[in-house]
């Protein structure tokens, strides 16, 4: 499947949807995938070629679990950016980088960008630099990290609607390929060869999820949405 560097819609149709559901998706400047997964402390559990693969051995890791949130699985593979190589890392719902500190270690001395959607339809955007969060995002109104607001001519380029606050899937691709050089691509995702491995996630600091947003009018929306069922973490559409 080919698609223009401006086209990004394909990722709606992947495989039917199938990442839309929950998914993590990460690129780390300059590190191969072994040095990726040993920076995480993950369980090294062999290489599988080709997404059809990742997702059959993720399954079965996935039916080996009493309950899900003690431990990730993640498959990492080279590949090449303009002017660098780099690391994508991709979990099937997965929270890695918002569950634990991984991402301070994984981006020591270099840069990091993380996209994230959960069963619950929670969202976020993650930028490192050299172990550091600069900027963090669910919506583009309501930024954190140390410099919330460098992005923000950026995502209005990208496409972001800054001032009314939505966004989408596309959107967070977009960014991510501006600040990596990546051009993530259907083909990319449907025929690497990933580097796998598991991750162990302290349970007592994944029980819930809270966000606590105040708008401009100063309306303040607070909700803690419950970590994921296993139910909720199993794909039947594929």
């Amino acid at each position: 499947m080919n698609v223009e560097p401006s086209d990004r819609s394909w990722f709606r149709a992947f495989h039917r949807g199938f990442l839309l559901e929950g998914y993590t998706l990460t690129l780390v400047r300059g590190l191969s995938p072994r040095t990726f997964l040993d920076r995480l402390g993950a369980a090294p559990q062999g290489d599988v070629t080709g997404f059809d693969a990742f997702v059959a051995r993720d399954r079965d890791f996935q039916d080996d679990q009493e309950e899900w949130g003690d431990r990730m699985f993640v498959g990492a593979a080279l590949v090449r950016g303009r002017d660098a190589d780099w690391v994508l890392a991709l979990e099937i719902n997965g929270g890695i980088e918002i569950q634990t500190d991984s991402m301070e270690r994984v981006t020591a001395g270099t840069r990091g960008v993380s996209h994230f959607r959960s069963p619950n339809a929670m969202s976020l955007f993650s930028w490192w630099e050299d172990g550091e969060l600069r900027t963090r995002f669910e919506g583009p109104l309501h930024r954190d990290g140390s410099t919330p607001d460098e992005l923000v001519d950026l995502m209005r380029h990208v496409g972001f609607d800054i001032e009314g606050g939505g966004c989408d899937v596309e959107d967070y691709i977009a960014l991510a390929e501006e600040l990596t050089g990546v051009q993530v691509t259907p083909d990319m995702l449907e025929h690497s060869a990933y580097s796998t491995g598991i991750v162990e996630i302290p349970t007592a600091d994944w029980t819930s999820v809270v966000i606590d947003v105040t708008d401009a009018h100063g309306t303040r929306t607070y909700v803690e949405l419950p970590h994921p069922t296993h139910e909720q973490r199993t794909h039947e559409q594929r």
